[in-house]
């Protein structure tokens, strides 16, 4: 299977903010101007939408052959402290997921270093997967600061949730955060529904570059959706030009 570089939205969030962009234009921009085939949108962007948003985005992504393949929730869900409004945001962010056609959501839920509660938050979400599964969707963990940030833990989490459609969002921040960047690639590569090459990321031990990313996951035989995710002040579109284009210029070699 070939991996497939995509766009993160969030990367072109100023450019949509002030208006420059439509945000319903973003696959066109992924396709036309980028060259990726895909895009992953955040939560955030789903606000105020009504169902002919909805439906313009995904006709809009069909066209230019850059769907939408990922609905990412990057605020912190508490879900022993509001277990009900956590359990109703998956459902919702499910039912928008497959409006858009996308084939996974991603959350990002906070753990506790009780174990008794890490059991509860596994039970809730084991509870959880019914709705996503029934929508023909996965759900993938995107691991943040605390107990999840470990690769290890969060790979031990998804692993007691247990099934075919729950697996990991690893993130080239989340990664770099760690100290040890490539390694917990590496690790969490295997369990990911897709992952997320911020870039720049940190100084230091903390840096993580997005080809040598690319190249830590592709040695553990990592083959779905890699979404590139400028985070920097530059020109959005200018930088992620660049790094596809060293991206797929290592991926043409790896061949």
């Amino acid at each position: 299977m070939t991996l497939l570089l995509t766009l993160a939205i969030q990367s072109l969030n100023p450019l949509i903010d002030a208006g420059i962009h439509d945000i319903l234009e973003v696959p066109s921009i992924a396709s036309e101007k980028l060259d990726l085939r895909g895009v992953m949108i955040d939560a955030e962007h789903l606000s105020g939408w009504d169902q002919k948003s909805y439906d313009s985005f995904r006709n809009n992504g069909d066209k230019a052959k850059s769907p939408c393949l990922l609905v990412r929730d990057n605020s912190l869900m508490d879900i022993l402290g509001a277990t009900e409004v956590s359990l109703e945001r998956i459902a919702r962010l499910s039912v928008a997921a497959n409006r858009l056609g996308c084939n996974a959501i991603a959350i990002t839920p906070t753990f506790s270093e009780d174990s008794n509660a890490i059991d509860q938050i596994v039970e809730q979400l084991r509870g959880a997967m019914a709705g996503v599964e029934r929508l023909e969707l996965n759900l993938l963990l995107q691991p943040c600061e605390g107990l999840s940030s470990n690769p290890d833990t969060l790979i031990e989490i998804i692993k007691q949730i247990g099934g075919f459609r729950i697996g990991a969002l690893p993130t080239f921040s989340a990664a770099g955060a760690t100290g040890e960047g490539l390694e917990a690639l590496r690790k969490l590569a295997p369990y990911a529904g897709g992952i997320v090459a911020d870039f720049p990321v940190g100084r230091g031990k903390k840096n993580v570059d997005p080809v040598e990313g690319l190249k830590a996951i592709r040695e553990v035989g990592y083959s779905n959706t890699v979404a590139v995710n400028y985070i920097g002040k530059g020109d959005a579109l200018k930088e992620i030009g660049k790094m596809t284009k060293k991206m797929r210029k290592y991926l043409e070699d790896e061949k």
